[in-house]
């Protein structure tokens, strides 16, 4: 009964949402993520684009993102202001013992709750016009509503390009967008097949330097230079030597199988074996001290993973600088792209969010945030929340495991009074 409650309360908003000012009077965001671009790459001196906008903007010292801090949950968690437990992107491949199906990239991944609203959507349902650009999760409708302009994850589209497709969303005669988010795959494919060392890694972090560039220019060309602009990153790499690799299968055998990708593992045990396969893994952590064994509800707390029904009854978690062996076929994969040996060092993510090398970057730059302004620390799940104030979106209703408190310090006070203002105005 709760639950129907809620929900008629939750449409109800959307049938009555805050009337916004609409056109040019709308806030504008634009949410720019360069997966795996980790938040010490901007001191390799390579980054000039985006090292001209940082003192300009608000930058984070540090940048505290989610657990397992992988691709999917975090630009999940970005987009929702939930933590993967409550979203359920647990990773790329999860098991759902509940439907008893392994889930992949679909709609069933994303769908964990349909009361799941990522910001894209309430901008939607609000009155705003959105354009999502490859977004992990985009592809699909929420609350039977999606983006108004779109564009499909597809690798052999140019990078300044997307940027221009971007651009004519915003510039768009009939339904300018004041909301467009832009995700590229870069550095992190080439961090997986180099390591987050290399110089083919550099040259993927130069490029995407390039396209922030121009994505300013392109902004200001188009007299869209009043746009509140966020560069960030969903999560950062460590570097895996191949001899680093840690063999579950060699020690439970075909007593369990398991699912996710290093160096994160859910393990399900064969029916009859929970007790054996947990023991024999728990010893062995001990023993090795490269990775470690939990049961389900001895998970820490910290990661927000556990109350999940998509969690699994064991997770196991390499250290850093360790992986498990789906990282071999993973370098398969590598050898056959990239034309790599397959010798390595190779990049992997995924490990505990403290864990300094999975840190990514944030900066902003607008007439919303604070100029020249250092964030001490800014939590991924208060994102959402931080999108909606600059975009005056009403979130009462909707679940958030983030909080506006703790991000406000990077907003400009004077831009927010003024917004305050207009908005009570409205009402």
């Amino acid at each position: 009964m709760a639950r129907i409650a809620f929900v008629a309360i939750f449409l109800a908003c959307f049938q009555h949402p805050f009337a916004l000012p609409s056109g040019p009077n709308r806030n504008k965001l634009v949410v720019v993520s360069f997966d795996g671009f980790r938040f010490d790459f901007l001191d390799r001196n390579i980054t000039p684009n985006i090292n001209r906008v940082v003192s300009k903007s608000t930058v984070a010292q540090v940048v505290i993102n989610v657990f397992p801090t992988q691709t999917f949950p975090n630009h999940f968690s970005i987009s929702t202001g939930l933590y993967a437990e409550n979203h359920g992107v647990l990773q790329s491949k999860v098991y759902d013992a509940e439907r008893k199906k392994v889930l992949t990239y679909g709609y069933d991944l994303w769908h964990y709750d349909d009361s799941i609203v990522p910001i894209w959507i309430l901008n939607e349902k609000l009155g705003g016009v959105s354009g999502v650009s490859m977004w992990p999760g985009s592809d699909f409708s929420y609350n039977n509503t999606k983006p108004t302009h779109f564009l499909l994850y597809n690798t052999s589209t140019p990078f300044k390009e997307r940027v221009d497709v971007g651009i004519s969303w915003m510039t768009d005669k009939r339904n300018p967008a004041n909301l467009v988010l832009l995700y590229f795959e870069e550095p992190d494919r080439h961090e997986h097949a180099y390591g987050p060392n290399a110089t083919q890694t550099n040259a993927q972090i130069r490029r995407v330097d390039d396209v922030a560039g121009y994505l300013m220019k392109k902004l200001k060309q188009n007299g869209l230079g009043d746009t509140n602009v966020i560069f960030l990153s969903d999560h950062g790499m460590e570097s895996v030597a191949k001899n680093n690799i840690i063999n579950l299968n060699d020690f439970v055998g075909s007593n369990a199988k398991m699912y996710g990708s290093s160096p994160v593992l859910q393990v399900y045990p064969v029916v009859g074996k929970e007790d054996e396969v947990f023991n024999v893994l728990d010893k062995k952590s001990k023993e090795l001290k490269n990775f470690k064994v939990y049961k389900r509800n001895d998970i820490p707390d910290s990661f927000h993973y556990k109350k999940c029904r998509r969690a699994p009854p064991i997770l196991a978690l390499a250290e850093p600088k360790y992986a498990f062996q789906d990282l071999y076929e993973n370098i398969k994969w590598y050898i056959e792209y990239f034309n790599v040996t397959g010798d390595g060092p190779f990049g992997v993510h995924g490990y505990d969010p403290e864990t300094i090398k999975m840190h990514p970057y944030f900066l902003a730059i607008g007439p919303m945030f604070k100029e020249n302004f250092r964030a001490p620390k800014i939590f991924t799940v208060d994102l959402f929340l931080l999108f909606a104030r600059i975009l005056n979106l009403d979130t009462s209703g909707i679940k958030q495991d983030g909080s506006f408190d703790r991000i406000e310090s990077i907003v400009n006070s004077g831009a927010l009074k003024l917004q305050n203002f207009a908005l009570a105005s409205h009402l």
